[in-house]
């Protein structure tokens, strides 16, 4: 559930900080349409009964993929077509039609809400739990959007059965807006691109501090009561949770709460599914509160006024860039404070993140790495590599100090054929949390598709 003011705010606050940006020698468009996703999509043809139309449950690798292929190709046109002699006045121009755009494809398919819906949907075809996306039947200037056509019996077997997965699910729309912003953020530093994507990082931004912040507030038990009233007697028009971070906080203080004690939903027909913050514990509720706070740690970036690669040095080799993001996630046990860090060397493309995992009452940490777009075979062979160790909370569990080994490894090749690039990545890991790896626990996955890349 969103509310729309906070939209319209954005709208004057991305436009006013858009100024700062800085022009680079080169424009690109970079698209990537990512076909295979195993063994993701072996769970969404079981969940929807074929092959095909297991793409209408696509995996957050293609969410993702589909969603910035939206917003770059149209932030790219707009810097084709808006050309004038004053630099100022194209960074004011560009931006201010973007932001106009990304307003306006907020409720459309594959836009910023359409995403935050999807890796939802991710999380339960995962579980081959089947759902809606409202975001597809365009709905303009409606509050309160759902993913819905979600049964209380498949509600009930992932929370009983898939605790780890059902608190996973009530926050995995944050993950995506920040895992999209994170992403865009890397596309413009390593890419050297100059796409007015800053009206977006705000609204995504600010739309996640506004939504968390208020969920703990008085104003949700009059929307939770209103939306209860309106969904009446039919179970489909139901949203599957309601107010995302009520009902994953109650989660996580009450682990072994049976979903069945939600009581009856208010028409007399299935489960209550919504949770008010009136019916939150006070520990849960100072907790929510907290990370409300915590969450305007996702402010602190260059990228976000305007400097997205910030000349470190020169030498007789070339030039070295550098640049950061702070992020706070929410995450199945807590939540993830993450340091990125962008770093470019005449030769060779880095990226690390430093990530401190937290519960209740314990912190745990982790250590990230990445080698990106490595130059082989005259520049026509590119490969990447990450890898992650970490410490987190045994089990996922929000109340144990515990503590869990882990990591990931994964790697990709691509080869250009033109301005067309075939790849393939593998990507494997031990039990854990990774944002934007759908599975928690131990996981291989093979990815396949092909990329474009235009100046």
């Amino acid at each position: 559930m969103k509310q729309k003011i906070i939209i319209y705010l954005i709208f004057f606050l991305a436009t006013s900080i858009s100024f700062a940006q800085k022009v680079s020698d080169t424009t690109g468009l970079y698209l990537e349409f990512p076909i295979i996703d195993l063994p993701y999509q072996i769970h969404a043809v079981k969940t929807t009964g074929n092959f095909f139309s297991g793409y209408a449950n696509p995996s957050m690798n293609q969410v993702l993929a589909m969603s910035n292929n939206l917003y770059g190709s149209a932030h790219w046109g707009i810097n084709k077509l808006v050309r004038t002699e004053s630099e100022f006045n194209n960074i004011l121009y560009r931006n201010l039609i973007a932001a106009g755009f990304d307003l306006f494809t907020f409720y459309t398919p594959l836009g910023l809400g359409w995403l935050h819906e999807e890796y939802h949907r991710a999380v339960m075809t995962r579980r081959e739990i089947n759902s809606f996306n409202d975001m597809n039947s365009f709905p303009f200037g409606k509050s309160l959007v759902y993913v819905r056509k979600v049964k209380d019996e498949d509600l009930i077997m992932l929370s009983d059965h898939y605790k780890q997965d059902f608190r996973r699910l009530m926050i995995a729309g944050n993950e995506g807006q920040l895992h999209q912003i994170q992403t865009l953020q890397k596309n413009d530093f390593y890419l050297n691109q100059d796409l007015p994507h800053i009206p977006l990082y705000w609204m995504s931004t600010m739309t996640n501090i506004g939504y968390l912040n208020q969920s703990g507030s008085d104003v949700f038990n009059k929307i939770i009561d209103e939306a209860n009233e309106k969904d009446g007697a039919d179970i489909s028009k139901r949203d599957f949770t309601g107010a995302d971070f009520t009902t994953w906080v109650d989660a996580l203080f009450f682990p072994d709460k049976p979903y069945a004690d939600r009581g009856l939903h208010p028409s007399g027909v299935g489960i209550n599914r919504y949770i008010k913050p009136s019916q939150l514990s006070s520990e849960a509720r100072s907790y929510l509160k907290k990370q409300g706070n915590l969450h305007w740690l996702n402010l602190l970036s260059p990228h976000l006024f305007g400097f997205p690669k910030i000349k470190l040095k020169s030498n007789e080799n070339g030039h070295y860039y550098g640049s950061f993001a702070v992020r706070h996630l929410l995450t199945p046990f807590g939540n993830d404070i993450n340091l990125d860090i962008f770093y470019q060397t005449p030769k060779n493309k880095f990226f690390f993140a430093l990530h401190n995992y937290n519960n209740l009452n314990s912190s745990f940490f982790g250590l990230e790495g990445a080698i990106i777009d490595k130059p082989f075979f005259s520049n026509k062979l590119l490969v990447s590599g990450r890898s992650m160790v970490w410490t987190q909370p045994k089990n996922q569990s929000f109340l144990t100090n515990q503590a869990s080994f882990g990591g990931m490894l994964s790697i990709r090749g691509s080869y250009a054929l033109g301005c067309w690039s075939p790849y393939i990545a593998l990507e494997g890991k031990t039990r854990g949390w990774v944002m934007g790896n759908v599975f928690l626990e131990e996981n291989l996955s093979l990815n396949m598709g092909i990329s474009l890349r235009m100046q």
